[in-house]
């Protein structure tokens, strides 16, 4: 299996901003056999792996029965989770070339709008006292002082120091698009995508054939069935995604009740999923209806408005209605006056 591209992405950036431009590039590229005029940053910044990937082909992948493989006993035993079909995902979603650039830069934007940003200090017109000056101008010997509270003094003000302040940037949302399929292309490629029929404990309890499914989702009933579906994972950590919070049948609310107590899960909608969501958590669990809700979101045209675009158009549409109902009732006293 390759290497996880979250572990390599770090090194990965901080080498090519070492590396820089110029004459250091132009050496590196030479000692790989390609051009620099022919060159381009989405040809060296594209993860390489050690197996053959076909990228934008489809991607053929098993769909596991999440209770299949639990034996009913006290604890529940696990074993390897049956297979119950086959889904086919699309290549321009799920098969794409995996840009390291693109998914650091999306990180990156993700963890600044994170950022509280409640960094604060004292200047000099802040700090209390200092409002005397220390010794007259002139005929001390000493430098002359206005202030015991300017920066320079011990207990003064801080010079340009931190203020409260915002640090979100803005990035392209063609980016951030790349980035999500650039990371699901990757946990595809590296064999840690795994498709299931549902992500509820109950029902999926219950079509495995348990003889007393649980009314209310266990933990340890959720966490039997996740070691029997990772069987064959080098590690556990997972990121759960269904359809939405609201589809009891796909996971709702009974999948994150379960898994709110379990360690190293994690439970988002389709709607939720994020690059780094994708990134800190080895293997990406989905159902058919979570990748098709995916596969919606991320074809969708780009919507270019933002949200106060969106309620402007909103309005424009209901006004536009609005007067083409008026026309029509016009035209109809027209025609009842004739």
């Amino acid at each position: 299996m390759a290497e996880n591209v979250a572990e390599s992405l770090a090194p990965a950036v901080l080498a090519e901003r070492a590396s820089g431009n110029g004459g250091g590039r132009r050496r590196r590229l030479r000692q790989r056999g390609v051009s620099s005029s022919s060159s381009s940053s989405a040809t060296h910044n594209t993860y390489n792996y050690s197996h053959p990937v076909s990228f934008y082909s489809p991607v053929r992948l098993p769909v596991h029965a999440l209770g299949g493989g639990v034996q009913q006993s006290d604890p529940p035993a696990a074993t390897a989770a049956p297979v119950v079909g086959r889904a086919e995902l699309p290549g321009d979603v799920f098969a794409v070339p995996v840009r390291l650039d693109v998914m650091h830069r999306v990180v990156r934007w993700q963890m600044a709008m994170r950022q509280q940003g409640t960094h604060k200090v004292k200047d000099r017109s802040e700090v209390s006292g200092g409002g005397r000056k220390p010794w007259r101008q002139k005929g001390t010997g000493r430098a002359r002082q206005g202030s015991t509270r300017a920066p320079q003094w011990r207990g003064g003000g801080i010079a340009h120091g931190p203020v409260p302040r915002s640090h979100a940037h803005r990035l392209p949302k063609k980016v951030r698009r790349l980035g999500l399929k650039c990371a699901l292309s990757a946990k595809a490629a590296e064999g840690r995508l795994v498709l299931v029929d549902t992500l509820n404990p109950v029902v999926a309890a219950a079509a495995a054939g348990a003889s007393r499914p649980d009314a209310a989702p266990k933990t340890r009933v959720l966490a039997a069935q996740l070691a029997a579906l990772l069987a064959g994972q080098p590690r556990r950590s997972v990121l759960l995604v269904d359809a939405d919070k609201g589809d009891d049948r796909d996971g709702g609310e009974a999948l994150r009740r379960a898994a709110r107590n379990l360690p190293g899960a994690d439970v988002v909608p389709a709607r939720g999923v994020n690059v780094r969501s994708i990134l800190r958590r080895d293997v990406l669990v989905l159902t058919p209806s979570a990748a098709d809700s995916l596969v919606t979101r991320l074809r969708a045209p780009v919507n270019r408005l933002g949200a106060s675009g969106r309620t402007q158009a909103r309005r424009v549409l209901a006004l536009r209605a609005a007067q083409a109902r008026a026309a029509e009732e016009e035209e109809e006293g027209r025609r009842e006056e004739a």
